[in-house]
C-alpha cells in the first residue's frame, strides 16, 4: 500500500492507505508514524481503502496498529471542486478487513463497501509455489483468525460468515451485521475527519 501523512487541525494526524495489502506492511506503517513523531505529530487515525491481498501481512499490520492505539476508518481522500481534501468513500476487502478490526475505534465512512471472503493459502516447497484448495485453506486459517477477531474485540462469527464465501466472490456486509459483529464501534467518521482536515497531504512509501 501507499501511505500519506494527513495533518489534522487539532494538532494530530491520520495516516491514509491506499492499495493492495503487500508484505512488511507493518514495517511502512511504523515507519510513516516514526517520521511522524520526528516532526512533533502523533497519528491517531488510519483511513484505509483497500481490495486485501497478503493475509499474514494485513495480520501483522493490525497488531502494529493495536500497539499504536491507533483507530481505524474505511474511507479514501479525493480533491473536491476548490482544490481542497475531502473525506469520500473507500472499500475495504478480503485481507483488509483484518486490518479494519484492529483499531481501538472502527467506523466506515457513508458510501464505502466492507466485503469478505475465504482465505486462499499458498505454500512453498523446493521452490515452487502451490495454492490450496479452499477447504484445507479455511481449516488452516480458522482457529488464528477466531482468536485474532475475539482479540480485537470482534466477534469470530464474522470468520464463520467469510469462510461460507468462496475466494474468488466477495460478500459486502451490511450496516446492521457490521454493528452486530463490533466490526464498527461508531456510526461513520465522516464528520469528525472531514472537520479536522488541513492542507494537503505528505506522500509516503
Amino acid at each position: 500500500m501507499t501511505y500519506n501523512l494527513l495533518p489534522l487541525r487539532d494538532g494530530s494526524a491520520a495516516v491514509v492507505a491506499r492499495g493492495r495489502i503487500e508484505g512488511q506492511e507493518a514495517g511502512r506503517l511504523l515507519s510513516v508514524v516514526a517520521q511522524a513523531q520526528a516532526q512533533g505529530v502523533m497519528p491517531r487515525t488510519l483511513i484505509i481503502s483497500s481490495p486485501g491481498g497478503n493475509l499474514a501481512s494485513a495480520l501483522e499490520l493490525g497488531q502494529a496498529l493495536r500497539e499504536l492505539g491507533m483507530r481505524t476508518t474505511v474511507g479514501a481522500m479525493a480533491q473536491d471542486a476548490a482544490g481542497g481534501l475531502a473525506v469520500t468513500g473507500g472499500g475495504c476487502h478480503s485481507a483488509c478487513v483484518m486490518v479494519l478490526m484492529a483499531g481501538v475505534g472502527r467506523s466506515v465512512l457513508p458510501g464505502s463497501k466492507v466485503g469478505v471472503h475465504s482465505p486462499q493459502t499458498h505454500v512453498t516447497l523446493r521452490g515452487q509455489r502451490y495454492v490450496l484448495d479452499e477447504e484445507t485453506s479455511r481449516r488452516l486459517a480458522e482457529p488464528a483468525l477466531r482468536s485474532y477477531a475475539r482479540y480485537m474485540g470482534v466477534s469470530p462469527a464474522l470468520i464463520d460468515v467469510a469462510h461460507r464465501v468462496p475466494h474468488t466472490s466477495i460478500r459486502t456486509l451490511t450496516a446492521s451485521e457490521m454493528n452486530r459483529f463490533g466490526l464498527v464501534t461508531s456510526r461513520s467518521g465522516r464528520r469528525t475527519a472531514q472537520g479536522n482536515l488541513r492542507g494537503r497531504s505528505r506522500s509516503r512509501a
